[in-house]
């Protein structure tokens, strides 16, 4: 599935001309239809990624950075260095394709939630596209035909004629390069962040709940859910164990809880989403192990979060979490749910290395900031 290379939009001179640009004169505008959506990974990820520019922005002088989006039913992100301007009359696909493109010409265009305006893709402008992966192509069953159409046209497209192209893993950038390795000149991986800086000094204390498991995801086959709901209502009866499942949306949570058993219910919770740090934080902290045995990641946040917190990390061995955890978790094989049900009973009873795993985990964790992310995607805009 490769494609022909646009030669008058995407010469190699061009684009380091355009990277050589002097940073005093540049302009970033980010798209914020992401602050319009309910938060899970990508709009997770435009919003921890939008405070760490805010954050280091001073640091960068000349670059000035505003955020457009569409107008929001509650509250604009609190931040000190960057404005928001809520402008235009649409929502949505429509706004970003049609209103967007006017708010932000003439400046450089940052797009952190996976498609871009095609009219300033085609039409000259300097954008910046964050990809976070192609699962409308890997599973094309969990998307709407809508979805697939959209998504097959837009993404392609950036890969075309966007000057760059991140994404959140050198897994994923691997796996881009085999269906569109065309791209292979200007796509970088950049690693997610982990924990949002301003809640790192409540990681201290709290005494952990043992037998405690905890997943923090959203509930669908794609992470496993089903698997990991029928491990944990065996385990609650076998051994006590209790499971805490955090994501998903409510009728999601209404449909999962009834298939609980009677007996386990007790035990195994679902609290939907959390989008609270603090309260977020509280739950790593508290519980045993974390278990995240994912079908598939492009990168992965929770894991890294629950290492922050000392929380050990039972995760999926497969590449994009392996490169994310390191040597810092246990893995397991995603598909055999006996392999998943025996490590989550041996880590739980060995003390000695869950006590490894924290230590090594929060060590681990170090490595992912947001400051660090937000470094390296502004310096494809404006290199220091």
């Amino acid at each position: 599935m490769g494609y022909r290379v646009n030669s008058h939009r995407c010469k190699s001179d061009l684009l380091i001309e355009r990277l050589n640009m002097d940073a005093r004169s540049i302009e970033l505008v980010v798209n914020g239809r992401f602050l319009t959506q309910e938060v899970t990974g990508v709009q997770r990820y435009g919003h921890e990624l939008l405070h760490a520019i805010d954050r280091i922005l001073p640091s960068r002088p000349g670059l000035s950075v505003s955020v457009v989006c569409p107008v929001l039913n509650g509250e604009a992100p609190v931040l000190k260095n960057i404005p928001i301007q809520q402008r235009g009359r649409l929502q949505g696909h429509a706004w970003e394709q049609f209103e967007l493109p006017r708010f932000a010409w003439g400046k450089v265009l940052f797009c952190p939630g996976n498609t871009a305006p095609a009219v300033s893709l085609i039409g000259g402008q300097r954008v910046l596209v964050t990809v976070h992966d192609l699962s409308y192509l890997y599973f094309p069953e969990a998307y709407s035909r809508a979805f697939r159409a959209t998504y097959g046209f837009l993404v392609p497209l950036a890969f075309r004629c966007a000057d760059r192209v991140v994404t959140v893993s050198e897994s994923e950038r691997i796996s881009i390069l085999k269906h569109y390795p065309g791209v292979g000149p200007k796509i970088v991986a950049i690693p997610n962040g982990g924990l949002a800086n301003d809640v790192l000094p409540k990681l201290e204390g709290s005494k952990r709940d043992e037998g405690h498991v905890l997943y923090v995801g959203s509930l669908s086959k794609r992470k496993n859910f089903p698997r990991m709901l029928e491990i944990a209502c065996a385990l609650a009866k076998k051994k006590g164990y209790r499971f805490t499942f955090v994501g998903g949306t409510a009728g999601g949570l209404v449909e999962s809880a009834s298939h609980v058993p009677e007996e386990s219910r007790e035990l195994v919770k679902f609290v939907g989403q959390v989008n609270d740090g603090g309260q977020l934080i509280e739950l790593y902290k508290k519980a045993s192990l974390f278990m995240f045995p994912s079908n598939y990641e492009s990168s992965g946040l929770p894991p890294i979060e629950a290492m922050a917190c000392g929380c050990p990390v039972l995760t999926s061995d497969i590449p994009a979490l392996r490169e994310r955890c390191g040597d810092a978790a246990i893995y397991c094989d995603p598909y055999d749910t006996a392999n998943i049900t025996s490590q989550i009973e041996q880590l739980l009873e060995d003390k000695a290395l869950l006590a490894t795993l924290s230590a090594k985990g929060r060590e681990r964790a170090q490595l992912f900031t947001w400051n660090r992310c937000a470094q390296s995607t502004l310096d494809l805009v404006a290199p220091q």
